[in-house]
């Protein structure tokens, strides 16, 4: 078993249904509630479209390691599961298993939301996945860009599937209905951003980590096509996106909600717990190329991506502070 859950990744997967869970109950349905609009994709809707997401991305974690396993032999040797611990036949058949059982629940979401898109949406993501991990992996940047952006589109995944949901529970919209869906739609984007440019900056620094396995095997990561010294300024650079586009949304968008105004603690939370992280890791990962440098800031993304996602609690209390 405990190998078992060491390929699937259950703890990211965690992660991942904890991030849709946010969106739904921390960022939807307090909106709504405010509103006065009911929701249009039910509890058990919702499970299945959760248990959609947690399959694809389980059997993309299977597919992912399965097409990794020499490069992985060589940066992580003490990893390594499939080849040695799980049958390569085995892993491909729970791959395939874990990847169909995941887009018929997705077409059963699409079901729930009454939309037959939605179905098919799941289907184009796990040939993404496929393709990622077979080809698109080896090929510097778009690799990376991908990788992001299916992180990306788990927090939209749940706002499309609400608003597709919503349109066929309802003949017409009203205009609380139509605020309701734009104010969650804006902020759950705002998410989608962050995560993706967070990400970027993760993946980067992992390429840069795998750099010698990488090399060894073929694959043309973007430190190996530009050198580490380029890949330090790139990820600077995005760092320091990333601070002016969360910056805009808290100045520009959030604090001017009336949920918002004046509320010192969501202003502090933002500049000290999220800035204030990716500026340190903007300015560390300028110069330096040592292992223990990436590992390091490996852990500060993960813990900026962590307090990012915790701010939609943050979010919920200022809504139902003003209910």
């Amino acid at each position: 078993m405990g190998t078992f859950l060491k390929l699937i990744r259950w703890k990211n997967l965690l992660v991942v249904a904890g991030l849709m869970f946010l969106m739904k109950y921390a960022i939807i349905i307090p909106i709504y509630q405010y509103y006065d609009v009911l929701l249009g994709l039910s509890d058990t809707g919702f499970i299945f479209l959760t248990i959609t997401v947690v399959f694809i991305m389980a059997g993309g974690n299977i597919i992912n390691d399965y097409f990794d396993r020499k490069t992985d032999s060589i940066n992580r040797p003490k990893r390594v599961l499939i080849g040695f611990t799980v049958n390569r036949r085995k892993a491909i058949f729970m791959h395939s298993a874990f990847t169909f059982i995941g887009v018929v629940f997705g077409f059963i979401t699409a079901w729930f939301a009454g939309k037959f898109l939605i179905g098919l949406y799941f289907l184009f993501i796990s040939f993404l996945i496929w393709l990622y991990s077979n080809n698109i992996k080896k090929k510097a940047l778009l690799a990376n860009i991908t990788i992001s952006f299916l992180v990306a589109l788990i927090p939209l995944t749940v706002g499309f599937t609400e608003y597709y949901a919503l349109e066929n529970s309802i003949a017409e919209w009203d205009i609380q209905t139509a605020s309701a869906i734009k104010m969650a739609f804006q902020t759950i984007i705002g998410f989608s951003i962050f995560a993706f440019l967070i990400n970027m900056i993760r993946e980067l620094i992992k390429d840069c980590q795998d750099f010698i396995g990488d090399y060894k095997t073929g694959i043309k990561s973007v430190p190996i096509v530009i050198g580490k010294r380029n890949t330090n300024l790139l990820i600077s650079t995005i760092a320091f996106l990333s601070i002016i586009f969360t910056i805009l949304i808290w100045e520009i968008y959030l604090s001017k909600l009336i949920f918002f105004k004046d509320n010192i603690i969501a202003e502090i939370y933002i500049y000290i717990i999220i800035i204030l992280p990716i500026l340190v890791l903007g300015i560390r990962s300028a110069w330096g190329n040592k292992i223990i440098k990436y590992k390091r800031l490996n852990i500060l993304t993960k813990f900026i991506m962590f307090f990012g996602v915790i701010f939609s609690i943050i979010f919920s209390f200022a809504i139902y502070g003003k209910i």
